[in-house]
């Protein structure tokens, strides 16, 4: 096997012993060889044995990845060559169990006879759906580490539903976008040439339907802002652990699934409308959310995620809006958008929703203190006409009718 051995202070004499896959290089914690120097950034390169030389790529690192004293974004090293990651000059070597061993017969060398390989050990089957792939998803990354694991990950996770395309570049995702139907394209952002940022505005540019999502470690509240501003239907940052990993995957499924639910419907009692509205409203689609029951007909009007109409008999704008949202029977049906003869409403969609949940907890509080205030009783029922309070007699009847004398 090979190894990298660190020669620059004050990192002198670590080293990692490099397996068949792509490693990451870094200061950060996540990395699979960290190197903890000032120099050197929180995701600098990635290297993989290739033969007998060490393919180098830098991950769009600050101060650099140099190969012969030159700063590269993909280079090569021999055994026992040096590269420097920022500051820190790095040897590609091999372990002592990768040296062939040399035996001496009679006086001279030779080499040991090679040995004919055990078969393989038999390996149990996987059974797997046949079914094709319901979803294409694209992942874009510099990283060759993350093309490698993540996205297979992914692929197993879904249980084949995915069918996976990787590109280490801008220019490839755009190769394949013009290939393939891609439900959903997963960004990294920093990229050399054309970083993420750049990328989505193309890819949302050119293709408006399709789901755009940002896998980074590079997050922060402004890069979030930047790409949710750009079409962008989430931002996630790169997972680390099993339980971040799995938990990207079901965020990013979640995202495909709402892809295919255009023009859905479904029963106001098994599915709650603020939510429906939420999850719309996130994606960033345009739609019209149709409600109706036996007593209301309404429609709420979404456009790129902001709520700007809603109708319901006479009424308009939030207090339709409302009224809709207090509805506890009764379906619903989303359509294709069309912009609405008036705009209602100006409000954010969040504080919307807040409202209308206080205005119901509102009714439903008053409704439950009106049922707890007893009533008064009711009259005592009388039969026939109410008497007057002078009764005059007239006459009398004992099996025949007398009549009395009059005063």
């Amino acid at each position: 096997m090979a190894k990298l051995v660190v020669i620059s202070e004050p990192l002198a004499g670590f080293a990692f012993e490099l397996g068949e896959s792509w490693t990451t290089i870094g200061r950060a914690d996540s990395n699979m060889f960290q190197l903890v120097e000032t120099s050197v950034s929180s995701r600098h390169c990635e290297v993989k044995v290739r033969g007998d030389e060490l393919l180098v790529r830098d991950l769009n690192s600050t101060n650099g990845t140099f190969v012969a004293g030159m700063r590269v974004t993909e280079g090569a090293v021999k055994i026992g060559q040096v590269f420097r990651v920022g500051n820190m000059d790095v040897r590609f070597e091999l372990t002592l169990s990768s040296i062939p061993k040399i035996s001496v017969i009679g006086g001279s060398t030779q080499a040991p006879r090679s040995v004919m390989p055990l078969p393989p050990k038999p390996v149990a089957a996987v059974v797997t759906d046949d079914s094709p792939p319901k979803y294409q998803v694209l992942f874009v990354d510099d990283s060759m580490a993350f093309l490698e694991s993540f996205p297979k990950l992914c692929h197993e996770l879904s249980a084949g539903q995915w069918q996976i395309h990787t590109a280490a570049t801008a220019d490839c995702a755009l190769s394949i976008l013009h290939e393939h139907s891609i439900n959903l394209a997963v960004l990294d952002i920093g990229m050399p040439m054309l970083d993420g940022i750049q990328l989505l505005g193309i890819i949302h540019r050119r293709y408006p339907h399709m789901k755009i999502a940002i896998l980074t470690a590079l997050a922060s509240d402004s890069n979030r802002a930047t790409c949710m501003a750009n079409g962008a239907e989430v931002f996630l940052e790169k997972p680390v652990s099993n339980a971040d990993i799995r938990l990207a995957f079901r965020m990013l499924d979640d995202v495909l699934q709402w892809t295919q639910r255009k023009g859905f419907s479904g029963a106001l009692q098994h599915i709650s409308l603020p939510d429906v509205i939420q999850l719309e409203c996130l994606n960033r689609n345009s739609l019209i959310l149709e409600v109706r029951n036996s007593q209301a007909h309404g429609q709420i009007f979404i456009e790129a995620g902001e709520i700007t109409h809603a109708a319901v008999g006479s009424n308009t704008g939030e207090p339709a809006f409302r009224r809709l949202l207090q509805l506890t029977g009764g379906e619903f049906q989303v359509k294709p958008f069309k912009e609405p003869l008036q705009r209602t409403i100006e409000g954010r969609w969040e504080f919307l929703l807040m409202d209308a949940a206080r205005a119901s907890d509102e009714q439903t509080s008053l409704a439950n203190k009106q049922a707890e205030t007893p009533k008064p009783p009711p009259p005592p029922e009388t039969r026939g006409h109410a008497l007057p309070d002078e009764i005059v007699v007239v006459a009398t009847y004992d099996g025949e009718w007398h009549e009395t004398e009059k005063k």
